[in-house]
């Protein structure tokens, strides 16, 4: 019998009490049973951890959470960073933001599909915006799987972000630091490119359906605090050394 995809649903959350409730209802609702939640409230200065706390008692998460209070404020890639590295190898990361949600109950179940052929790695996918009127859906061209070129390319590995952990467990620490920290911004683009790479030789997926809802409401948004600061350190990450595609992730 083929072992079922086993989930570690990472939420990174900081001020988002609005929110915090749909986020994790979307988690709490969806009907694939074999995941954990890790919730991480990021010292935030509202009531973002006690709405966190009274939810994550409810059925479909009450006995699947872990929930990390930080004393001081990481920052969304820090906070990835060290909660994926204690995370086993064979598990498969999903990334949800805390002040977005998953589209529909039967999202993970969606997911698991593609993680049933042994050969995907990693997945990438299609969001419609909250409000509507933003929809990103576009796939990577087979000449950049090709040349490995994905530094150079269009931005376009977006929400749903899932990955086996031990994909990101083999990116070099150093590769997510500017100036001695984790960088502050564009954390994603400084993750997604090096497992990109590494997964090129044919595993890495696009799922066209919606399985994501991208908050633009939050005025805490990267790009609505600080667009240039945002812009400056994606350029950074893009000019780091590329690394080499991997045969095999799990060897026999």
């Amino acid at each position: 019998m083929t072992k079922p995809v086993e989930f570690a649903v990472v939420v990174p959350s900081y001020n988002n009490a609005s929110w915090a409730c749909k986020n994790l209802a979307s988690i709490a609702e969806q009907t694939y049973p074999h995941f954990h939640l890790y919730y991480i409230d990021d010292a935030s200065t509202d009531n973002t951890r006690e709405l966190a706390e009274l939810f994550l008692q409810q059925p479909g998460l009450k006995e699947r959470h872990t929930l990390i209070c930080n004393a001081e404020r990481q920052g969304s890639l820090a906070n990835f960073y060290r909660v994926i590295h204690q995370i086993e190898p064979h598990k498969v990361i999903v990334c949800v933001d805390g002040d977005d949600w998953l589209a529909h109950p039967k999202v993970l179940e969606r997911v698991a599909l593609e993680y049933s052929e042994s050969c995907v790695w990693l997945t990438y996918g299609s969001y419609e915006s909250e409000p509507p009127g933003l929809q990103h859906v576009k796939p990577i061209s087979a000449d950049v799987y090709r040349d490995v070129s994905f530094r150079s390319y269009d931005w376009v590995t977006d929400h749903l972000k899932t990955f086996y952990a031990k994909l990101f467990q083999l990116i070099e620490k150093e590769d997510l630091l500017f100036q001695g920290h984790f960088f502050p911004m564009a954390g994603d683009v400084a993750f997604m490119l090096p497992m990109l790479e590494m997964a090129a030789k044919g595993h890495i997926r696009m799922i066209p359906e919606t399985l994501y809802i991208y908050n633009i409401c939050n005025p805490l948004n990267d790009w609505a605090i600080n667009r240039d600061a945002q812009t400056f350190l994606e350029l950074v990450i893009r000019e780091k050394e590329r690394y080499t595609s991997l045969q095999t992730l799990f060897p026999e």
